[in-house]
């Protein structure tokens, strides 16, 4: 083959993925155009991704939006870019390392001490392809995408009690269902063998097993929890995966990166689930459910079982020492 006939089939094969692209990778969009005017949203991890461009469209919508991050100059950055791009002035910040239980708690009576009601609970932020442990010694994919979320929801429901119908949104992954994943009891911190896309994908069927014991405990309540997949998404999160190769593989990630933008979504795509399920007023009382694309789907069979989502918060409380914390909070 000729040169020119490899670059004809490269095109064709680029179009192909173009398409791909446009009709199935970035085709859901927010169908609900509700207004958030009076609510208050609190998004964790939303300096960047799609936690940023969650926070820019609901405070375009009225909210009344806090960035729960770490890194305090670039969630300065950040609170600059959603005030102008939204137009609202009503978007503030708070600090929030969710690798330290010390920091959730701080945060947790911050809030508590300045907010009357919260709304809505995005639970965004999370590592991926990380290593090590947090400051509490957990591993770190299941001490930030799990832990920290877990400790925080539970010290902000009582703030959420008093919203008329107050909404947690857990971002989890279609990874939670990887390979018929179980959570590791046996070794919880993945002291051996260490596998980081399993020690994610671990940490993702968490959230969905949090979700779901969530629903049931809140059942009859004012809150409602759901969890969701945003899709595979170009964040600062999937760029760490060929970040961790790059000094080996330059050269294919560089042939590999059209392909990569073709078959992923946007920050501003993903955020649309989260969108959806923080603003569309048919979902009130929708509650336990997991949703992709805009639209809920089955989850994982394992996900699904009362027996692990139990066992799942009773070691989850023992962790963070839920009930001291809850004490402490109480009490200030």
């Amino acid at each position: 083959m000729t040169w020119l006939m490899w670059i004809f089939l490269a095109s064709i094969v680029m179009f192909l993925l173009y398409l791909v692209n446009i009709y199935y990778v970035s085709a859901a969009r927010c169908p609900s155009s509700d207004r958030m005017d009076g609510k208050t949203v609190v998004i964790t991890g939303s300096n960047t991704g799609i936690g940023k461009y969650a926070a820019i469209e609901l405070a375009r919508r009225g909210a009344h939006v806090i960035l729960a991050c770490r890194d305090r100059k670039r969630t300065e950055e950040a609170l600059r870019d959603i005030r102008r791009l939204s137009g609202s002035e009503k978007v503030e910040m708070e600090m929030l390392d969710l690798a330290s239980l010390q920091s959730v708690r701080e945060c947790a009576k911050r809030l508590r001490d300045r907010l009357t009601k919260l709304d809505v609970l995005i639970n965004n932020a999370g590592v991926m392809m990380a290593s090590g442990k947090s400051v509490d010694g957990y591993e770190i994919h299941f001490a930030v995408n799990h832990l920290g979320h877990f400790l925080l929801t539970n010290l902000l429901l009582d703030l959420m009690k008093k919203a008329p119908a107050a909404r947690i949104i857990n971002v989890s992954s279609i990874n939670h269902a990887f390979w018929g994943l179980q959570i590791n009891w046996d070794d919880i911190n993945f002291s051996k063998p260490y596998w980081r896309m399993n020690a994610y994908s671990h940490s993702k069927l968490a959230n969905v097993l949090f979700t779901n014991e969530l629903a049931r405990r809140l059942k009859d309540t004012n809150i409602t929890a759901n969890s969701l997949h945003p899709g595979v998404v170009r964040t600062e999160v999937t760029r760490s995966i060929l970040g961790n190769y790059q000094s080996i593989l330059d050269g294919i990630i560089l042939l590999i990166t059209p392909i990569w933008y073709c078959l992923t979504k946007t920050p501003e795509q993903g955020a649309q689930t989260s969108i959806y399920l923080a603003t569309d007023r048919q979902l009130d009382h929708v509650t336990g459910k997991y949703f992709s694309e805009c639209k809920e789907c089955p989850s994982s069979k394992t996900s699904q079982d009362r027996q692990s989502a139990e066992r799942l918060w009773k070691l989850s409380e023992e962790m963070t020492n839920l009930r001291d914390a809850l004490k402490e909070i109480r009490n200030n």
